[in-house]
């Protein structure tokens, strides 16, 4: 078995390696099911790659992954989560809750809110305060258990994000595995009921993949981040 207990950083353990595992997973079980001498012997080396990092790196890949993403992402949703949420035609947050924000943080930053109408004239330099302020309430939030949300919302776009990443690659995944199952099949072996099963269930598998794992999978998690970022304020 796999200690997954030695990522010790529930960041790295959830948000990068979880998703390399899940890419996994298809060919792993397809490799169970109709090569179980192999999967025994291939568990132990997957043991042995854990204790000498592969996994680390797996979950490197995934995470590189879903960073070459995030500009496509961001441009898509017309800008960071984190910083659209100030933006006085965001409705992420009610008007007077946005505008008590923007007092508090203007105070905090010495830098003057920007108006409906400064940022409608000028929408850089509006997002540039922006900008300045999710920095600082980034740096004032960094204590996980205190701000328990944040970390856990952190998390939660983070795991997405990188699903997304490698999201073509957990389809062919997928195909490969379906494939390993009926590897038997070509020297006479019956189809078995498990075999049947395990192919509805990687079928789903690749439905999930090719119509719920898209970009706005990714925005909500990224908003519900960005608010609690916000509402931090209040801490």
């Amino acid at each position: 078995m796999i200690d997954l207990s030695k990522f010790t950083d529930p960041y790295e353990r959830k948000a990068r390696l979880y998703p390399a595992l899940i890419c996994l997973f298809p060919i792993m079980i397809g490799i169970a099911i109709s090569f179980p001498k192999v999967f025994s012997t291939l568990s132990g080396l997957v043991a042995l790659a854990a204790a000498v990092g592969l996994l680390q790196f797996l979950s490197h890949l995934a995470r590189d992954r879903g960073k070459i993403l995030e500009p496509a992402l961001f441009e898509k949703w017309g800008g960071m989560p984190s910083v659209t949420i100030f933006r006085h035609r965001d409705n992420n947050i009610p008007s007077p809750a946005k505008l008590k924000y923007h007092e508090i943080l203007s105070k905090i930053s010495k830098i003057s809110a920007p108006s409906k109408e400064f940022e409608i004239q000028e929408p850089n330099k509006a997002d540039e305060i922006y900008i300045s302020w999710s920095d600082y309430l980034r740096g004032k939030t960094r204590d996980t258990k205190k701000y328990h949300l944040i970390f856990k919302e952190n998390i939660n776009y983070g795991f997405r994000r990188n699903m997304l990443g490698i999201r073509w690659f957990c389809v062919l995944s997928a195909f490969m595995g379906i494939g390993l199952l009926y590897i038997p099949t070509f020297s006479g072996s019956n189809i078995s009921d498990i075999v049947v099963a395990t192919t509805l269930l990687l079928a789903t598998y690749i439905a999930i993949f090719v119509f719920v794992v898209k970009h706005q999978w990714v925005k909500i998690v990224a908003d519900a981040y960005g608010k609690q970022l916000v509402e931090a304020i209040n801490a």
